[in-house]
């Protein structure tokens, strides 16, 4: 198996989520110590992008906003989950346009990577940033994918939230398919149901599988044998959430290690030679995290 693409940068520690927030830059720090330690990674670089690069999938007022926000003495979006700091625009900004290069990477024959990138991105809305989300990375990276000759994409998230974010920026679109599991009674409550399933030319392109509290292994699992069989993708995107494990504080869900493996197994074998990649979303136990993570990057190297 030829090497995998990893791409971190500690500036992403720089989004300051204040003290006692669980969204916390430790998150990535700890995985990047996993990784240098553990693993012979080809690394991938990360890159500051124009701003206009965000109007692929963002609106321009929003963009704005955020920009000048924490001098205009904004210090949230929406509510007090998502911060606003000094340093949050640039820090997300680099974080979603970092993606391109990811992209890249593939364009270059690689085949698998893992991006460590804070701040998460799934619940970011065209119009707004939510569930400490600023910009959404995953959607721009299946931006950059298309401009790149990607042309089809399915981007699968295992958030135990659901990707609300991204459901919206594709919904009419058939070129991205969105599949999502996540946990019915949580966040953002009232998006992800199974009837959700795209508008327009994009009708059918969006698969919603919301689960009950408590899931186990054997039921996520299966889940996971419902992953479109008819849609010719070019590229895998994995929004990656690792909330859903039995460690977790903000979920019920009682996923073991060895269940994300399976999990990641089965994704990366429905991926076939098409290149994939994991983008980090949530998980905020640091030890879940971090081993959740690992067991992710074991499979990724087999």
């Amino acid at each position: 198996m030829e090497k995998i693409g990893y791409l971190y940068d500690p500036f992403f520690m720089l989004h300051d989520t204040g003290p006692g927030h669980i969204e916390t830059p430790r998150r990535v720090e700890a995985i990047d110590e996993l990784v240098t330690e553990k693993y012979d990674f080809i690394p991938i670089p990360s890159r500051m992008g124009d701003k206009e690069e965000l109007l692929m999938v963002h609106d321009d007022e929003y963009i704005e906003w955020i920009e000048h926000g924490y001098e205009n003495g904004v210090r949230m979006i929406i509510s007090a989950d998502t911060i606003v700091s000094e340093l949050s625009y640039d820090v997300a900004l680099k974080a979603a346009t970092s993606t391109k290069n990811a992209v890249e990477f593939f364009k270059n024959g690689g085949k698998r990577a893992f991006l460590n990138l804070r701040p998460p991105g799934h619940h970011a809305e065209t119009i707004t940033g939510q569930g400490f989300c600023i910009f959404n990375n995953v959607a721009m990276m299946a931006r950059y994918a298309q401009e790149a000759g990607y042309a089809k994409v399915i981007i699968i998230d295992f958030d135990v939230h659901h990707g609300n974010g991204t459901q919206e920026i594709f919904y009419e679109d058939p070129t991205v398919f969105y599949f999502s599991t996540h946990e019915k009674n949580n966040y953002p409550y009232f998006t992800g149901s199974a009837d959700e399933t795209g508008k327009g030319a994009g009708l059918g392109y969006t698969k919603n599988i919301p689960y009950h509290d408590y899931l186990e292994d054997h039921e996520l699992i299966g889940y996971y044998d419902e992953l479109p069989k008819d849609f010719d993708f070019d590229i895998v995107l994995v929004s990656a959430g690792y909330d859903l494990m039995k460690e977790e504080l903000i979920s019920t869900a009682q996923i073991t290690f060895e269940g994300i493996r399976t999990v990641v197994r089965k994704i990366l074998d429905y991926a076939g030679d098409k290149p994939v990649a994991f983008l980090l979303e949530g998980g905020y136990n640091i030890d879940s995290l971090v081993k959740s993570v690992d067991v992710t990057l074991e499979e990724l190297e087999q």
